[in-house]
């Protein structure tokens, strides 16, 4: 292998020129050289971007502004994470930028634009549900082009996604929503349905918990005792009732009810 050495630039400055045993030579100055003088360079000739794929900054920044992430690229070019962060930086920030712009959006409904943000309707329909607020925000750029903001949080193991089409605009923009979980937490009758059926579950475990499970059972014997004594009367001879101006007879007991059989006290 030939020794070459650097004795400048050529005229227009876009390449470096190089003498050695065979004559002068001219080198391109582009991003594999750049890349050779940062000690990027792989062996084998080629870039550590290069290996494994033939994706493009550009194809990269693309993917990472439709929601793709660093260790997503990094699997499909093959490529080290800190090779994908110097092309996915920029629009890292500008995707989290836009998710901070969209907790001040006005929500869209049926009826228009909401006065609350975006941010505060959010936290309001969490907190009725009783739950703590632990959203995410994150945005990224949807098959048309607009953004979408993806709004993340967690019930216990149970993690949940709301995305709204966010339109940057003056006094904060405006957001719609895009999938159901969305318009569940814009719409104040949705959630008070939904607070409906929780208390309807929640309210037999608390009678439960408060023994008043127990009162059913109490009540049973008193309507069949009503009943049994309804139907005593009934089969009372008429001569007994119409003594019953005068005074009251002697009600069958339970047992004699219970086995058919009248009271000694009325044979």
């Amino acid at each position: 292998m030939q020794e070459l050495r650097v004795t400048g630039l050529n005229d227009d400055g876009t390449s470096v020129v190089c003498e050695g045993p065979a004559g002068r030579f001219q080198l391109p100055i582009d991003d594999t050289l750049r890349a050779a003088v940062s000690g990027e360079l792989a062996g084998g000739g080629q870039t550590e971007l290069e290996l494994g794929s033939d994706l493009s900054p550009r194809d990269i920044q693309a993917r990472i502004r439709a929601g793709a992430t660093v260790d997503e690229i990094a699997e499909l070019t093959g490529a080290p994470n800190h090779r994908i962060k110097r092309f996915a930086g920029p629009v890292l920030l500008e995707r989290s930028r836009a998710a901070e712009m969209a907790q001040l959006a006005h929500p869209v409904r049926g009826d228009g634009p909401m006065h609350a943000t975006l941010a505060d309707v959010i936290r309001t329909a969490l907190a009725e549900r009783g739950h703590a607020d632990t959203t995410e925000w994150d945005a990224f750029k949807g098959a048309d082009n607009r953004w979408v903001v993806r709004i993340s949080w967690s019930v216990g193991k149970s993690g949940n996604q709301a995305h709204f089409r966010f339109a940057p605009g003056a006094h904060g923009g405006t957001a719609s929503p895009v999938d159901e979980t969305a318009r569940t937490l814009l719409d104040p009758d949705a959630r008070q349905g939904l607070r409906s059926i929780e208390r309807t579950v929640d309210e037999p475990l608390r009678a439960v918990r408060a023994g008043d499970e127990t009162r059913p059972e109490r009540e049973q014997p008193r309507q069949a005792r009503d009943q049994a004594r309804e139907s005593a009367q009934a089969q009372l001879p008429a001569a007994a009732v119409g003594q019953n101006s005068r005074r009251h007879p002697e009600m069958p007991s339970w047992e004699d009810v219970l086995l058919g059989v009248r009271s000694g006290k009325n044979g």
